[in-house]
């Protein structure tokens, strides 16, 4: 018996699958095995060949006992029904825990929030997925993965403490820098100076910024509709606006984010979650 692996076009092509996974699945499985599950009832794929595993990072192993027969029209299948996830909106988890804006989060390993994202300089998706715990200088951090980005939130509060691509240093920010205040309440308002070192093009920059919870929000994305505070974020010295965020106290992160960048207005959108 013959194995193989597909892997699928690209890992932006991975990273398309909306939906809510279930179970010990990462988003990505649960959407391999259910576009693998329509490609076999509705009969577009030949018996010969079969997925028998799937990667947390959506890639599958194929097995079949004559060579690699059936696998273009396997991999053609698959590619159709991702892509169909791509343009639905998902249903939102029927199992969240009910929200609480006056204390940080609790972030549990396996916890996953997927984006799409559209500037004017391109278009994609990612998926933020907490890895584990880990002690900064004594102190405890979530690790937040993204590919192969690693990000640094401080449990007491969720300040961002560092970024890491491949274990190197890219960004450091001292102190910590600040998203949200707890507990959370329309009318809030923070400044807060940082230094964000990035090592690997020896910048430094301090940044003078003012936050406000500005107002409560019911905003609807791809992975649903969602109460939220919105945090406008400015530069203290000039008064322009940095970020706007909506964050949901029930899904523990944002829902939608407007950021004003060098090339032009990004925004980024939930299209699926899921949470332990």
């Amino acid at each position: 018996m013959a194995l193989g692996r597909s892997l699928l076009c690209s890992a932006a092509t991975l990273l398309l699958m909306a939906g809510c996974a279930s179970g010990g699945n990462t988003l990505q499985q649960t959407r391999v095995w259910d576009a693998y599950a329509a490609c076999r009832t509705s009969a577009r794929v030949d018996t010969n060949i079969q997925i028998d595993r799937v990667e947390p990072d959506g890639r599958w192993w194929w097995r079949t006992s004559d060579g690699s027969h059936g696998r273009q029209e396997l991999d053609a299948c698959m590619q159709q029904e991702l892509a169909r996830w791509k343009s639905s909106s998902p249903p939102r988890t029927a199992a969240l825990q009910r929200a609480d804006p006056t204390a940080p989060p609790v972030w549990k390993p396996g916890d996953e929030w997927a984006y799409r994202y559209e500037s004017p300089s391109g278009n994609g998706t990612y998926v933020w997925s907490v890895d584990r715990e880990e002690a900064l200088d004594g102190v405890p951090h979530y690790v937040v993965k993204t590919g192969t980005r690693e990000i640094f939130f401080r449990k007491s509060d969720l300040a961002l403490s560092r970024e890491t691509v491949q274990g190197t240093v890219v960004v450091k920010n001292t102190p910590a820098r600040f998203y949200y205040v707890w507990p959370m309440h329309v009318g809030q308002t923070w400044d807060q100076t940082i230094l964000e070192e990035r090592p690997a093009t020896r910048q430094t920059e301090e940044r003078v910024d003012t936050a406000t919870v500005e107002t409560e929000e019911t905003v609807t994305v791809p992975a649903g509709t969602f109460k939220t505070f919105k945090v406008v974020y400015r530069n203290k010295k000039t008064g322009t606006t940095r970020y706007e965020a909506w964050y949901s106290p029930e899904l523990k992160q944002l829902v939608k984010l407007k950021e004003n960048r060098q090339t032009g207005l990004q925004v980024r959108e939930l299209i699926a979650f899921k949470l332990r």
